[in-house]
């Protein structure tokens, strides 16, 4: 690939000038890395209220501003390992190598940024099409689905560097989303029934074990996009693996 294809797919992969709405940072320093509960106050549960302000998405990565992102996990419990015990697989996608931030890691099965005013289950439903739904698969899921499917908001606060776009600040309120399978009791979850409808933004898919992939988050894996503990046991919990 000569230099203009990738700078080309390095352009389609994120906006660098698309607008987020800016948020206070958490009450303090502590609460980094934490799931919000109701004591943090109004101005954060149950959902932070940002402060009115805005910037380009290039300039929030550099300067650490607080913003907003959504993200989802498509998960699929079957009864293979029989005496009504569930086996739980979890969809991954692979983050492409055009990403400004973590380029090439195993990260939740779909997630995108909240742009500046606009809805988050709205944000939620777009980004399910744009980086799964190439195959028609996530028609199955409606707002309410997903409205439904709402499990915790946490803080995350990462420091990285790609080559690319070299240090980033990463600070996010994250709200993070459950959805449960909705395919036919015979037709298993499989990597093949998604397809991203941006190549540039997701570089394939995986399935895998539930209680794996806990493990492999504690244990700080370098192939996964890193989790704070909170956000982990809360996955845990839901996956019925904690």
């Amino acid at each position: 690939m000569d230099s203009t294809e990738k700078g080309s797919s390095y352009n389609l992969a994120q906006d660098s000038s698309e607008l987020f709405d800016l948020y206070p940072p958490p009450p303090s320093v502590s609460h980094y890395n934490s799931i919000i509960t109701r004591d943090w106050g109004d101005s954060y549960f149950p959902s932070p209220m940002p402060t009115g302000k805005v910037k380009e998405r290039g300039r929030v990565h550099l300067d650490g501003d607080w913003h907003r992102s959504v993200q989802v996990w498509i998960v699929h419990a079957d009864n293979t390992q029989g005496d009504d015990k569930k086996n739980v697989r979890v969809l991954l996608q692979r983050r492409s190598p055009y990403k400004d931030t973590h380029p090439n890691q195993l990260d939740v099965s779909c997630a995108g940024h909240v742009n500046a005013g606009d809805d988050i289950l709205a944000t939620t439903m777009r980004e399910l099409e744009e980086e799964l739904g190439g195959n028609g698969m996530m028609k199955l899921y409606s707002l309410e689905d997903v409205k439904r499917s709402k499990a915790f908001t946490v803080t995350s606060a990462i420091e990285g560097e790609t080559e690319k776009y070299g240090k980033f600040t990463c600070r996010e309120y994250q709200d993070v989303f459950i959805l449960w399978w909705k395919g036919e009791e015979d037709a298993p979850m499989e990597t093949k029934l998604f397809a991203p409808l941006v190549q540039e933004e997701v570089s394939g898919f995986e399935i895998i074990d539930a209680r794996e992939l806990i493990k492999r988050m504690r244990q700080n894996d370098e192939e996964l996009v890193p989790r704070s503990m909170q956000y982990v046991d809360a996955l845990a919990k839901a996956f019925g693996c904690d």
